[in-house]
């Protein structure tokens, strides 16, 4: 395989889905195949809806009327991925999502005792590392270098490329050729912004996981969540200009909706 060194992971779009592992029900009508499934027909990002237990976490997406799931116990999940990432060790790089459900609607109980913290990131990487290796993944220090903030080498990163220089310098999103097979593990808060508060102190935020939002000035500004792609094309055109992944949901069944997608795909989208 002849894959040129100057490409890199913000160079390419790819599918994902949205709650991966949702089963129909009377109210929420989608259904996603087994993960293998989906990874066998191209998907190569997943969200997983996160509910908090004592060690190891459960994956659905609310409680009481909308709990049904493939995928139920998130080191299941994380065995099935990895188990078809070694049958297919030159896979593109897939973006791990992790969304912890913190609203009473969703759980009564992580709301109670004040929502995503800390301990539940450290515990979720706790988790991640039982079934890969750091060497299977890409970090985001790694992404990050010397730099002070992932933001910033992102834009250097971006900047090098818009004046002709595409050479790798340890930092940014790393070239393809040496991501294959690799997962890149998120944690999604756009809907709960809670990494503004915890950021600074809490190192597996800091250190390991990437945090897709809608900002894109926060020092862990790397996968930005934009809502409406048909409205917000400047947002997507500073998105790129920045070096940031774009990640947008298209929705479900709709006829529109590939056309929305190659609206949306002029600007630059990633995810």
């Amino acid at each position: 395989m002849i894959i040129d060194p100057r490409l890199k992971l913000h160079h390419f779009t790819l599918s994902g889905t949205h709650n991966s592992y949702h089963k129909a029900n009377i109210i929420a009508q989608y259904e996603h195949t087994k993960l293998e499934s989906q990874l066998d027909a191209g998907v190569r990002q997943f969200e997983l809806d996160i509910h908090l237990m004592e060690n190891y976490d459960v994956i659905y997406h609310l409680q009481l009327f909308d709990d049904k799931t493939n995928c139920y116990c998130l080191s299941q999940c994380l065995l099935r991925i990895r188990r078809w990432s070694i049958m297919n060790p030159t896979h593109h790089p897939i973006f791990l999502f992790f969304e912890i459900k913190q609203k009473f609607y969703e759980d009564m109980f992580t709301p109670l005792t004040g929502g995503m913290q800390c301990r539940h990131i450290q515990n979720i990487k706790r988790q991640l590392l039982e079934v890969f290796s750091n060497e299977s993944l890409i970090l985001s220090e790694q992404v990050r270098g010397s730099h002070s903030s992932l933001r910033l080498a992102l834009k250097q990163q971006r900047d090098n490329e818009l004046n002709g220089s595409y050479t790798y310098d340890e930092y940014g999103w790393p070239p393809l050729i040496s991501s294959l097979g690799k997962i890149l593990p998120v944690i999604l808060d756009e809907a709960y912004n809670r990494a503004v508060e915890l950021f600074n102190n809490c190192e597996p935020l800091m250190n390991f996981f990437f945090i897709a939002q809608a900002a894109l000035n926060r020092p862990y500004s790397s996968i930005v969540c934009v809502s409406n792609p048909l409205t917000q094309q400047q947002q997507l055109i500073e998105n790129a200009n920045n070096g940031l992944i774009t990640r947008i949901l298209l929705g479900y069944g709709s006829q529109q909706l590939f056309e929305n997608y190659k609206l949306a795909l002029k600007y630059g989208i990633h995810i």
